[in-house]
Parts: structure tokens; sequence; C-alpha cells
């Protein structure tokens, strides 16, 4: 039955939770709930210590990692159409532009909750609405990556620590559910829900259940991770749901998105992880307010990592490693690096440029190791490849990484090739009475990179032309991204080849129509590609790694390039390798929303091309010695220079003045939202000569500093000024438009 006011009474002692208001939900059953709730606890901690247990590491590898620190950022909420097109119109509000900030795991709530109250301030009116706005967005976050990059590893390191009481210690029940696991087609109770999907067995009665779901409803310590939005098997994410009630049956994406909500479970701590793009496309209702990028491995995680992988021979393919900025660039993702370190490892892989000629050599070593000998003859491994590969093509576009037996039935995949090349667990059902205890077999690719490598393989050579081309329209979602990248990966002939090694060449289909096929798709409209669009098709051409294709798209990129900075070093890499092999001068228009590292990594890549930054944004990053330096190279060709709520730009104004000082020609410089001294006021004076146009915004100067600038400025009449905010900066615009 409904309630609209509903308080717990009776033996609810556990957690030291004591009548707490539900509304809406119906009154638990006058049963004891403490041994059904004790119990649970010792699951889900048992449960919990198998999570940090459970390898995902490649499968070249015999021995498990010990986990190694994540770089992880505070970055703007999502990139929605209405920031798009705020973009286009070069609006910047700048209560809502990425902040690149280095967060820790312990930092993540707190940092949710001062952002929640900060904007409480401005978008309630009264202390009730604010606290229910706090209490919605306080609780939940997100965190994104791209693939490989290490969501689950961070994941799995924030369960280990609420074992260990380091983070959100009050935590008693910890559920962590892999959402690709979610079967979203069975309607099921929220109890369901959650015993299911974190693999844990209950056996309560309609009453116990009842009784224990209200108990966890009113219970402020309980925390719920969501790993993997991205591999969930539907797309109704983006949509309105109906409210569930807590007792009972819903589709599980509408339990999902009433727990993003905290319709139900309104005490519980939420963390869910994603590739960007799914986690932007959750409904505003339900997508976490507080969202944090992992940015990969910085260099100290990179050598605690590598020492693990390779022991006393690190230096050396550390030393490797630097010499070849294209393999270093990809090793910024954990994924990569493993990967790579065992290709390096091997000795055999000095022409290795590309993240498809790294799987390629791991899968060739992989077969014909003592992995398969015994179990697979090396002459029929071929054919069972390629059913293989047909399994990862039907799981993605199915939307389904977790296969049952039937799965390898309808592809005639054999058992050993399950045992060699997937991980296995033993499903459990939530335990309910009436249900089956013993639970199937299911198994999933040992990392979706593997799973999207193999599509991209049966893809480009298996499946007819015919079908390939209307294909089309799928290859252009974001899903698909990483399998696209792959498929470039395997159109280069020497790629190909090797891939002929391992699968029977009498199978292959329409390679060359469908070679043709890409080519055209990288080349289509790319006369006007820009941003993300322009970044991606760097990455197929990087992938591709052939010369004479990348002649051709040399011919057809416009010569003036506008772009954001990427956010990962990866990227970097793939624009670098572009750049670097261009004949044609270009001229680069970059703004950046990105990390330091990142961006001093592309300005010290670009150096030497024949490419030159004619306008460069820097936004919101904090100064440092390596990044003025990298500016400093490319200031003599820029026209347009752009700061814009740049931290520590201060002891870094004298060196940017002489540099203006020393150019040939003049420059426009913007400094929006800037602190500035008395010593930075009297350099900024000093290059005016040097500037064509000075614009500012939102940056506070005195009186004083302001009567040094009048004085500067009408020693010029040439110098346009312009002052986008109304301040102490007006008394001396009519003198500087002079």
């Amino acid at each position: 039955m409904d309630s609209a006011h509903v308080t717990t009474t009776g033996n609810v002692e556990f957690g030291s939770v004591q009548d707490v208001t539900i509304h809406q939900h119906p009154e638990p059953a006058p049963v004891n709930v403490q041994p059904h709730a004790e119990n649970l606890q010792s699951q889900l901690v048992d449960r919990s210590n198998q999570v940090i247990g459970e390898s995902n590491m490649p499968i070249q590898l015999d021995r498990n990692i010990v986990a190694v620190r994540l770089e992880m950022s505070d970055v703007r909420q999502p990139i929605d159409d209405e920031w798009k097109e705020e973009m286009k119109r070069r609006v910047y509000l700048s209560s809502n532009r990425l902040n690149y900030s280095s967060v820790t795991i312990g930092q993540m709530f707190d940092k949710a909750l001062e952002k929640a109250q900060l904007e409480a301030e401005v978008q309630c009116s009264t202390e009730a609405a604010k606290a229910e706005y706090i209490r919605r967005h306080a609780n939940i976050v997100g965190v994104v990556g791209p693939p490989g990059v290490g969501k689950t590893t961070l994941s799995k390191m924030m369960v280990n620590q609420i074992l260990k009481h380091e983070f959100l210690p009050d935590t008693e029940f910890s559920f962590f559910i892999k959402v690709k696991d979610i079967n979203f087609n069975t309607k099921m109770t929220l109890l369901e829900f959650l015993t299911t999907n974190s693999r844990v067995k209950v056996n309560y009665t309609k009453e116990e259940g009842k009784a224990l779901i209200t108990f966890l409803h009113n219970n402020p310590n309980v925390a719920i991770f969501f790993d993997g939005l991205d591999e969930a098997s539907t797309k109704e994410f983006s949509i309105i749901s109906h409210v569930c009630k807590l007792d009972g049956k819903s589709k599980p994406v509408d339990i999902m998105k009433n727990l993003f909500n905290f319709t139900l479970l309104p005490k519980a701590k939420i963390v869910v992880t994603s590739r960007p793009g799914p986690m932007y496309k959750l409904h505003p209702d339900y997508r976490p307010n507080s969202i944090f990028e992992v940015l990969g491995l910085l260099e100290e995680a990179k050598n605690n990592l590598g020492t693990q992988l390779c022991g006393e021979k690190y230096p050396a393919i550390k030393k490797i490693l630097d010499q070849q900025p294209n393999l270093a660039h990809l090793c910024y993702l954990p994924i990569n690096f493993i990967l790579i370190v065992f290709c390096l490892l091997s000795n055999e892989s000095s022409e290795i440029k590309t993240m498809t000629q790294v799987l390629i050599f791991s899968m060739t070593r992989f077969v014909e190791s003592s992995h398969l000998n015994g179990e697979v003859p090396l002459d029929k491994v071929g054919a069972k490849m390629v059913k293989l590969a047909r399994l990862a093509y039907k799981g993605l576009q199915q939307r389904k990484l977790v296969f049952e037996k039937s799965d390898f039935d309808d592809v005639e995949l054999a058992d050993e090739m399950v045992t060699n090349f997937f991980h296995t667990y033993v499903d459990k059902s939530s335990g309910l009475r009436m249900k089956i205890l013993e639970g199937n077999k299911r198994s999933y690719f040992t990392h979706l990179t593997w799973q999207e490598f193999y599509a991209a393989v049966y893809l480009m050579l298996f499946v007819s032309y015919r079908e390939f081309k209307q294909l089309k329209s799928i290859f252009k979602d974001t899903q698909w991204s990483v399998v696209v990248k792959f498929m470039f990966g395997v159109c280069n002939p020497h790629a190909y080849k090797q891939l002929k090694l391992i699968f029977p060449a009498k199978m292959i289909k329409d390679y060359e129509e469908k070679k043709k096929f890409m080519e055209s798709m990288m080349m289509e409209s790319l006369s006007s590609a820009m941003d993300e669009d322009l970044i991606q098709r760097f990455g197929w051409i990087h992938e591709y790694n052939d010369d004479e294709t990348l002649n051709k798209f040399e011919q057809c990129l416009p010569v003036e390039l506008h772009m954001e900075a990427p956010t990962h070093l990866p990227e970097v890499g793939d624009i670098v390798y572009a750049l670097k092999s261009f004949t044609i001068p270009y001229e680069l228009m970059l703004r950046s929303y990105t990390t330091t590292e990142v961006y001093e990594s592309l300005l010290r890549g670009i150096q030497g091309t024949t490419t030159t930054i004619t306008r460069l944004a820097i936004v919101r990053i904090e100064m440092k010695d390596s990044l003025m330096e990298s500016l400093l190279l490319h200031l003599d060709a820029m026209e347009w220079l752009h700061f814009d709520d740049v931290t520590n730009l201060s002891p870094y104004m004298e060196r940017l003045s002489n540099a203006i000082n020393q150019r040939s020609n003049k420059i426009q410089l913007m400094l929006w939202d800037q602190q500035l001294n008395d010593d930075d006021v009297m350099y900024l004076a000093g290059c005016l000569g040097n500037i064509s146009l000075l614009e500012m915004w939102r940056t506070d100067i005195s009186s004083d500093q302001c009567r040094v600038l009048k004085q500067a400025i009408r020693q010029l009449p040439s110098i346009q000024v312009h002052q986008l905010y109304p301040d102490i900066l007006s008394t001396y615009l009519d003198v500087a438009r002079n």
C-alpha cells in the first residue's frame, strides 16, 4: 500500500538509524530486521573483498598487480548542446567553465557537497528547498574517462578504501554493481536488483525483504557503485522515468534512475563510472552534478606499475618509451601501458606505433604460446578466432558485454577458447526462496578494449561489403568510436598482412572495398572539421599509419585548423603524429580546456612542424615554468593570445612582457578574470607598444594601477582597448580609443 507519511518503528537498531521519515513508501512488516541486515552486511564485505581481488589485467599477465594512483580532476558538468551553442557564440560563463584541479578519492564527496551548497544558494529561495537540493546533488558523483583509463580500477580502489575505513568510513553496506551484468529485460524489486547485481545470495521471505529494504532506505551508511554506465544494454537513460515503489517490481533502468535522483535510498552515497558520452546523455534529472575525470597515469604511477611488470628491466623499457613519443603518449592509459610494456619486453616491437599494432602483436604471441598449445591445434586456431571475433561484434551490436553458454553456442565457440579469452564467474540468483540458487556461468572479455578490437577485425575482414555499407550510421555513434579507430588500424597494409597469418585468408571478404569505404569516411567533410571531430580524424589517420593515405588526408585539410586542445595525452600523440608528417604549412587556432601537462605536451609536440599556432587561448590552467617555456616557443607566430582565469600567471608577467617586446610585429592580448599586482601592471604597460588590441574582462586593478595603464595608453594612440565589464578601467576607455 502507499502511504503519504510513514515512520519506521520496532526493531531497527543496526547502524543506529531510528525514527527516520519515509515519504510514499510502505511501512515495514513487524519483523526483526537486524539479523538479516547483519547477514547482508557480512556478504557484502565478502563480495567487496572479491571485487578488489578480481584481476582485470590483460590475458598476457600471469600475476596480479597492485593498483597505482590514477590522476583525477574536477571537471565542468557535461558538454550539453546548450554549452556547445555557448561555445559557438564564444560566450564564456565563469560558473560553468572546466576546472582541472587535481582531486583525490577522499575529496570527491566533499567537493560535491561544496558545489551543491554553492549552487543551492543560487537555485533555491527557501531553506527547505536548499536542503533538498543539497541532499540530491551532494551524495552522487560521476567518474568519466576514455576507454582503458582505469575507471574500474579506480572504483575498486574506492571499495578497498571503504573496507579500510579510509573512504566513506561509516559505510556499512557497500554494493558494487557492474552495469554490463544487469539484465535490463527482467522486472524486479529494489532488493532483488541490489543483491542480484552485487552477486550476493540472500534468502528472505517477502515480509523480511520488505523490512530489510525499508531499513536500507533509511540508512545513511549505504554506498552503491555503478561501474560502467556506458556498458548498459539499454538506451533508456536519456528519458524521464516513473517513480518506483520501494517494494514494487520495476525495470532495472527505472530503478537505477530512481536511485540516481534519490527517490529510492535517499541517504545513500552513489558513484557512477562511465565513458564521457553516455554519462552526458543521462537525462539531467538523473545525471550527477559533480563529475570527475580520470586522466590516467602520471610519471610516478607509470614508474610504479612498470617496476611491478618488469622488475629490474623497467629502466631499459622506460628509455625506449622516452625515445618513442608515439608509444609514450599511449602509455597514459593503464591498459595501453601494460600491453605496450609487454611488447617491449619481447624485444620484437621496434616498429610498433599504434594500439592496433600492439594488440595484433599481443594476440599473435598469445595464440602461439603455451596457453593454447595442447588445447587448440595451431592450424585450427584461425577458424576459432573468427568465431571469437563474430561474438565480439554481435555483442557490441546488441549492447551485450556479458555472455552465457547460449551465446557461445550460437557462434559455436569451443570451451577452450572461452577459458583462454574470457573471465568467467558464476551468476548467483537473488536467493529468494522460489529461485534456483546455483546460478549460471557468465563470461566477458578480459577487457572491453579486446572486445572492441575483435569486433573491428570481424567488420573489416569477415562481413560482406553490402552489410558493411549499411552500418555507416552506427560508426558515428560514440559507443563505436574505439571500434572504428581499430578498423582504421586494420586498414594498415602491414597490420592486414599480420592478421592473415592468424585468421584464414580464404574467409576474408571484400577487404579492399571496405578499406576504400573507410578512407572516404575519413575524408568526408574534412574541409570543415573542427574541435572534437578534427581530433577524432587525427586519431583515425594515426591508427591507419600509412604514408600514402596520410598524404591524401593532408591535401583535404583546410589551411586554418580550429581545435580545442585534447584532454588526454593519447590524443596529443594523434595530433602530433599527423602534424609532424605534414609538409603544407597550417595555421592552428587552439583553445584549451585541459590539463597543464597535456597542453605543454601538445605545444612542445607542435614545435618544429610546418604548423604555426596563430591564435592561442589558455583557460583555467595553472601556469608553470615548463608551460610558459612551451608557450614562448610559439609566441612569435601568434596573432592573438588569450589568458582566461589562468592561475599563477603573475610570476611570469615579466618574461611574457619581454617576449612580446621582442616580437617583430604586434599581437592582440586578452586578459580575462586575472588578478594583477602592481608589478604585473608595470610589465603590461611596458609591452603595450607591441600590442594592437588589449582586451580585459573581470580583471581587477587598483586606482594607482589604472593611472599607470592610462598614462601608457595615452602615449600609444594606435592601441585599442576593449573593456567588457564596467569597472574602474572605464575611466580611461575614451583616451584609449583615440
